[in-house]
């Protein structure tokens, strides 16, 4: 039999020793044979004890006679999986001390088995009057404790976007939320999609469902048949205000795994979308979606977007650049970003992201749109780049107000850009900027 905590134990204890865990899309692969209720439960054990670490950590050294940052990785590993689900999970607390302790046995650490049940009883009788900082005392400090992230990010968030958004985006982070799918239009009617797909008909995008409770996407026939497309709402606003016509060219130059590009695809009926990324590998992914989809209009190349390539000089009627950046609006999504980035990785960011957009400029047709999107909340890579592609790149930003849906119109889309913060709980952390040349 599959013992589901010893397989979340060496997937965390990988992290622990330096390997990034974005998500657990590998472990759950090569334990697909394992019934729904326990893949469910690992997928929550790995990425919640990611999401929670400092909120874990913070109420481990309250009630440990041994700081967290002195603990043996395997003893810290195995006590932040059981306060995990002490706090976060309905698993009863004599099954979460029990198995914690008999896991710690069975990984060869009986003398410290004591140790790690006390811990945890400890944190069951204290459970209710857990003493958290003092909101009105240090606002940071509180934040990062309660949603689990870095100071510095809490701080940037706050000082960049105000108190109330940057609370928003941080509850975000820690938030379950359900897949969205965005209906190949051109391949399906709405309606019948979300019958096939068992979800529900977005009440702020029509054509996007909801998908609240799925196991393996793969199952679904509306995903297998090519009738929608696994997408982020935040991400189909991109082509939604785009503007894309029939008989439109459109270039995606940072694809991967190519929503936009098919997005793009399904609206530029008689019309080529060509869609470029880095890799093979990631051009493969693209080539999936393609494939499933059944799309006939994508044609697909290696290229680096940071360096510029004269065949797509003035070639496209809309160039969609959805560049790398520090993902802040995404945190939930990919759970140890928030640990592995710095502010001077966001300043290297920024840099990459304007010579990407440089190139992307000169590939807009005059007249054409650019459209500029990250999923992230950064002044620095978002209203900073803004401000480049209008001053450097003599760009001009476009009214798109009126073609965004109702729910989540702002005025700064009169000024060509948009900052979500997620407050519809089915959106991220999303910055779209749309330029015509």
């Amino acid at each position: 039999m599959t013992d589901v905590r010893t397989i979340a134990y060496e997937a965390l204890l990988d992290v622990e020793n330096g390997r990034t865990l974005s998500n657990t899309k590998e472990v759950l692969d090569k334990y697909s044979y394992l019934e729904r209720n326990d893949r469910g439960f690992l997928k929550r054990l790995i990425e919640g004890v990611i999401e929670r670490r400092i909120t874990i950590d913070y109420v481990l050294d309250l009630y440990s006679r041994v700081p967290v940052s002195k603990m043996k990785k395997q003893i810290r590993t195995l006590l932040r999986m059981g306060t995990y689900q002490l706090l976060y999970t309905d698993v009863s607390d004599h099954a979460a001390v029990n198995e914690t302790v008999r896991l710690a046995r069975m990984k060869g650490f009986d003398r410290l088995s004591g140790f790690v049940n006390g811990v945890l009883r400890t944190i069951i009788r204290n459970r209710d009057s857990i003493p958290w900082p003092d909101e009105n005392a240090d606002v940071v400090r509180y934040m990062s404790v309660r949603y689990s992230c870095p100071e510095w990010i809490v701080n940037k968030l706050v000082n960049e976007q105000g108190r109330d958004n940057a609370e928003t985006l941080l509850e975000l982070s820690v938030s379950i939320r359900p897949v969205t799918a965005r209906v190949n239009l051109s391949r399906s009617d709405v309606t019948d999609a979300a019958a096939r797909s068992g979800g529900r008909i977005s009440d702020i995008c029509g054509c996007a469902i909801v998908l609240d409770d799925i196991d393996n996407i793969r199952d679904i026939p509306a995903f297998a048949d090519g009738s929608i497309c696994i997408q982020d709402i935040s991400s189909m606003l991109v082509g939604m205000v785009a503007g894309v016509k029939e008989n439109d060219t459109v270039l995606d130059v940072c694809a991967s795994p190519g929503g936009k590009s098919l997005h793009a695809a399904d609206l530029a009926a008689g019309g080529i979308v060509t869609a470029l990324d880095v890799s093979e590998r990631k051009i493969a992914r693209i080539r999936e979606n393609i494939d499933r989809c059944g799309f006939s209009n994508i044609e697909t190349a290696v290229a680096d977007a940071t360096v510029y390539n004269e065949r797509y000089e003035e070639y496209a009627d809309i160039v969609i650049a959805d560049v790398p950046c520090s993902g802040l609006g995404v945190m939930g999504r990919k759970n140890d970003s928030k640990y592995n980035i710095s502010e001077e990785s966001i300043d290297e960011l920024v840099k990459l992201q304007r010579k990407i957009l440089d190139n992307a400029a000169r590939y807009v047709k005059r007249g054409g749109i650019l459209m500029f999107s990250t999923c992230t909340c950064s002044l620095p890579e978002n209203q900073g780049n803004m401000s480049y592609l209008t001053e450097k790149c003599r760009l001009t930003p476009v009214d798109f107000y009126d073609l965004l849906p109702d729910r989540l119109k702002d005025t700064t889309a009169r000024d060509g850009y948009i900052q979500l913060y997620g407050k519809d709980k089915l959106t991220d952390g999303f910055f779209i900027g749309k330029l015509v040349k």
